[in-house]
């Protein structure tokens, strides 16, 4: 992929966003207004806006006193107003792949093993009419998840040489960090079975033979790098404007990129400052986001002069998006068997997961170096192993840095399989977590049946205890893991429903309406070290908001998730409106 014709990032170091009350004022009035001051409800009566700025929510007398009386004056008429949603962990540009570039497989729509071989034989037969430079053509999918399929099973290389033995086939896994290929994509990759794995990745050999089967990134770099055609610039930068307002229709003002770097390693920075800076598509929403730790310190390419991320004080501007965390993978996937265990899996295949650090001093080592530097770090642990070693790291590192800046919350990401001792260590060393609440809508049945049984199963993302523990938690859709969509996050936090079922996943782990709305404002603002300027409507916060077509308080948990979204209101503007769409 050629990334030479993009621009020059634009990047330097970032300041908080300028507090602007210039030009007229807006007061919403007549409709719940949940500010969620303070983490709680806190409603008002009206809301000011000017410029860009909140500058009062109180009564409507006191806020029209201070406003003036030129104001515009908004009659909601029963729509109720919350802060603008913080979508803590997402993919972007693996996000964008999705919408025409990858074969869609997506788990609850593909099934059966058949009906997946099905739409690649589909794929194949389009591949091979249409005209390709590329030897050999390729079909690249997304989405297959033996642990939903009936039978739960596994693609290998020679299943798909069953579909094509010309054809280069692979199929990432829904959770993305396990590919299958066939042989004639080995080849083309210039893989066999004499290649080494890759440190950090795997490259699964049965009885010394290549099996088809690749585990995280470094290892599927090596087959997905060799994909041809591939999408480019232009494509990313339209497909990501694209998720970009699809997130804003579901009320996100703000989202953090958990790994920037995954997609097209260090073309990301600049292919990220031209998607933000892109005049036909002016951002909808703050970006935040972490650098993958292994193109952290590899120079910048198109920029003079010559620098990389970590030559830098952070947070970095990279275009209008802000890159201030450091992201690491402590383990794989819970459902796709790869997360690291302290008790083997349910299923036949009775492991415990793997650590992709096998000891902790080399992780400490590069959390130092760069908590050194003032980055927020954010650490992939979904396995209660990785918890382990993530909190010890965590802990020893704090101890090695007691002059570290303590303003900086760093983050475990999913923590879904954990214990209240574990919660509680993390309460104590100040971090946040952030769950894939998708785990228990999605997944919920076959963690019980098939990867963890239901004792374990049960208290997958305990957000209850957490929030009993005074945990910072949040929520967030890992997309294209699941989609961004903050209102069923917060209805399956308070219901813990499981796809299409009446079925309850350890309802001891429910919580209020007030704490899980918490799980998509005040909280993640906090993670991301926003906490002063965004997550709750307060004077002096960003306008960042979303208006309801009802009360949440008022409508039945169950159905939280179907509460339309009328608007979207980012920095004072309104950036979706569903009457225009």
């Amino acid at each position: 992929m050629d990334f030479s014709n993009l621009p020059e990032p634009d990047i330097g170091q970032c300041k908080d966003d300028p507090v602007d009350v210039d030009g007229g004022s807006t007061i919403f009035f007549n409709g719940p207004i949940i500010t969620m001051a303070g983490g709680t409800f806190s409603p008002v009566e009206a809301l000011a806006i000017t410029g860009t700025t909140i500058t009062a929510a109180d009564s409507l007398e006191h806020v029209k006193s201070l406003v003036g009386d030129t104001a515009t004056m908004v009659d909601l008429k029963g729509q109720c107003i919350l802060p603008g949603f913080v979508e803590p962990h997402l993919h972007l540009f693996l996000s964008a792949l999705t919408i025409d570039f990858l074969v869609p497989m997506l788990p609850w729509k593909v099934t059966t093993l058949d009906a997946a071989l099905r739409i690649l034989k589909e794929a194949v037969e389009k591949a091979e009419k249409k005209p390709s430079t590329s030897t050999p053509k390729w079909v690249a999918a997304y989405g297959y998840d033996p642990s939903l399929v009936q039978g739960h099973e596994e693609l290998d290389a020679k299943i798909l040489d069953g579909v094509s033995t010309s054809v280069a086939i692979f199929v990432l896994n829904q959770s993305g960090h396990i590919a299958y290929v066939n042989h004639a994509a080995f080849e083309a990759a210039g893989i066999d079975d004499s290649t080494q794995s890759p440190a950090g990745g795997t490259l699964v050999k049965k009885d010394g033979h290549l099996t088809g089967k690749l585990l995280e990134t470094p290892a599927i770099d090596m087959v997905a790098g060799k994909i041809s055609p591939k999408a480019g610039p232009e494509e990313l930068k339209t497909n990501s404007a694209q998720k970009l307002g699809e997130w804003s229709a579901k009320g996100c003002t703000t989202v953090f990129d958990a790994g920037i770097g995954i997609v097209n390693q260090i073309n990301d920075i600049p292919l990220l400052a031209s998607v933000t800076q892109n005049p036909e598509h002016p951002m909808p929403m703050r970006f935040v986001a972490a650098a993958a730790e292994a193109i952290a310190n590899i120079t910048i390419p198109n920029h003079t002069p010559s620098v990389s991320l970590g030559d830098l004080t952070p947070p970095v501007c990279v275009g209008d998006a802000k890159v201030q965390a450091i992201k690491f993978w402590a383990d794989g996937s819970t459902q796709g068997g790869t997360a690291a265990l302290n008790h083997p899996y349910l299923n036949p295949r009775g492991e415990c997961g793997s650590l992709n650090y096998k000891d902790d001093q080399a992780l400490q080592v590069k959390m130092s170096d760069w908590m050194k530097k003032g980055w927020q770090l954010s650490i992939h642990s979904n396995g209660d192993r990785a918890v382990d070693q993530s909190l010890r790291c965590y802990e020893t590192v704090f101890q090695q840095l007691p002059d570290r800046n303590k303003d900086i919350m760093h983050r475990i990401e999913h923590f879904t399989v954990c214990n209240t001792d574990q919660i509680e260590k993390a309460k104590s060393l100040g971090l946040g977590v952030s769950h894939t609440i998708g785990h228990v809508y999605y997944w919920g049945d076959t963690f019980q049946t098939w990867v963890l049984g239901p004792e374990r199963a049960a208290r997958i993302d305990p957000i209850k205890d957490d929030a009993t523990k005074e945990l910072v938690y949040s929520f967030h859709s890992d997309s294209p893991l699941t989609e961004p969509d903050p209102l069923l996050f917060v209805r399956t936090a308070v219901t813990r429903l499981m796809y299409e079922t009446d079925k309850v996943l350890g309802p001891e782990q429910c919580v209020t309406l007030e704490e899980a709305l918490r799980g998509v404002t005040t909280n993640p603002a906090k993670q991301l070290n926003l906490g002063h300027c965004i997550g709750s409507l307060e004077k002096g916060k960003s306008a960042d908001l979303v208006i309801l077509g009802q009360d949440p308080r008022t409508v039945d948990p169950v159905d939280l998730h179907k509460i339309p979204i009328h608007q979207t209101w980012y920095k004072g503007k309104k950036v979706h409106d569903v009457s225009d769409t």
